[in-house]
């Protein structure tokens, strides 16, 4: 049984199929670290459980800056499985039809626009929402 260790200092067991899902299950409810079972057991951080899903490129999930890549399609692929986020879901989240999510979810380089990324980011937990301050925009 997999289990995750949450900011707040508490502990609790995941009922996942798999090591992909219980990775997911912790960037998704922003636990501090995996516990995986085995021998010896052993524990992930979350930049840990980021790397291993191929979501840890530079940038792929800051503010927009004008030299910002788009995602791949295995980005937004994973990022998807991370938020459990079906195209059609998706799309209704971003407002678009969920033919053009399939289009970024296959194409060799999801052309989408930063906008539509940054939400589907945030909405899965990865990327903070910026917050107002004193007229400025801070991460």
């Amino acid at each position: 049984m997999f289990a995750l260790l949450l900011r707040d200092g508490s502990r609790t067991e995941i009922d996942v199929p798999d090591f992909l899902e219980a990775m997911r299950a912790a960037l998704r409810l922003d636990a501090a670290q995996l516990e995986v079972p085995g021998d010896p057991p052993r524990s992930m951080t979350a930049d840990q459980v980021r790397q291993e899903l191929a979501l840890d490129r530079p940038g792929l999930f800051e503010p927009y800056a004008r030299d910002w890549t788009p995602p791949t399609a295995a980005e937004f692929r994973e990022l998807l499985r991370v938020a459990d986020l079906s195209g059609s879901e998706a799309g209704m989240l971003v407002g678009v039809e969920s033919r053009k999510i399939r289009k970024w979810a296959s194409a060799e380089k999801a052309d989408m626009p930063y906008a539509v990324w940054r939400l589907l980011s945030i909405y899965a937990g990865l990327a903070e929402a910026p917050r107002r301050k004193d007229n400025e925009i801070t991460k």
